[in-house]
């Protein structure tokens, strides 16, 4: 399984291994080596069937799906996102803006994070979880709460992607229940983007959304992400839903 990964790695396809699945990722526009990363994911999608990782995701540029005629037999897709990205190298101004960092062990930060997801306590921990798994480096410092007028109304989880050169991400992004639709998203999204430069020392940022989330979409705009031409299509496989 480690071998199929680096092999993986060597022509461009980015993984990160979480609890029970494996996550590949390809953003690049220009895949040359198409043939050779349609047999390692199959190959990778076999070895799955007899391991404890029972999942395999991708994320792929739609452009490149006609080239995997592999993959596209085993996977199901299952949504589709924009990516947008944005340099660091310049300041960011959150003047006026008010943030904390959390720690994930205390008490608010779970019942704070159960609100604004509207999921339970074991639905929060097993999120924090998979954060753990994936981030275990930075997971203490990425709880990030956007306050106004002294009161929690946000939270953001900027974190590095590893193995990208100092590429910067928000793992997730959400504004409380009660405070959203007073446009207060863009302030989070960019205290998350302030974040990701000044305390992870990111040099670029990526961000991925769902194709019809269009107030997200808006906010990557707002704060100065380039929409990236080409959608992204998120693939699927599991023992559950396939068999040699």
């Amino acid at each position: 399984m480690n071998g199929i990964l680096n092999k993986l790695k060597e022509v461009g396809v980015h993984s990160i291994i979480s609890d029970g699945q494996i996550m590949l990722e390809m953003l690049e526009d220009n895949l040359i080596l198409a043939e050779q990363i349609d047999g390692l994911i199959n190959d990778l999608l076999i070895k799955t069937k007899y391991s404890k990782y029972k999942k395999v995701l991708l994320e792929c540029p739609r452009i490149h799906l006609e080239q995997l005629n592999g993959i596209m037999e085993k996977m199901k897709i299952i949504g589709e996102r924009v990516i947008y990205k944005r340099s660091l190298r310049n300041l960011l101004d959150i003047e006026g803006l008010d943030y904390e960092v959390w720690s994930i062990t205390e008490e608010k930060s779970l019942s704070f994070l159960s609100e604004v997801m509207d999921r339970n306590m074991d639905d929060i921990e097993k999120f924090f979880m998979s954060m753990i798994t994936e981030l275990p480096l930075q997971i203490q410092k990425m709880f990030t709460i956007y306050k106004v007028n002294n009161e929690p109304i946000g939270v953001v989880f900027p974190h590095l992607e590893p193995d990208k050169d100092n590429e910067g991400r928000i793992f997730w992004i959400g504004i409380h229940p009660k405070f959203r639709g007073k446009g207060w998203g863009k302030n989070l999204h960019l205290i998350g983007l302030y974040r990701l430069k000044v305390d992870f020392k990111a040099k670029s940022y990526l961000g991925a959304t769902q194709i019809n989330n269009n107030p997200m979409r808006k906010i990557m705009k707002y704060n100065g992400c380039v929409e990236n031409k080409n959608t992204v299509i998120s693939l699927e496989y599991s023992n559950k839903l396939y068999s040699e």
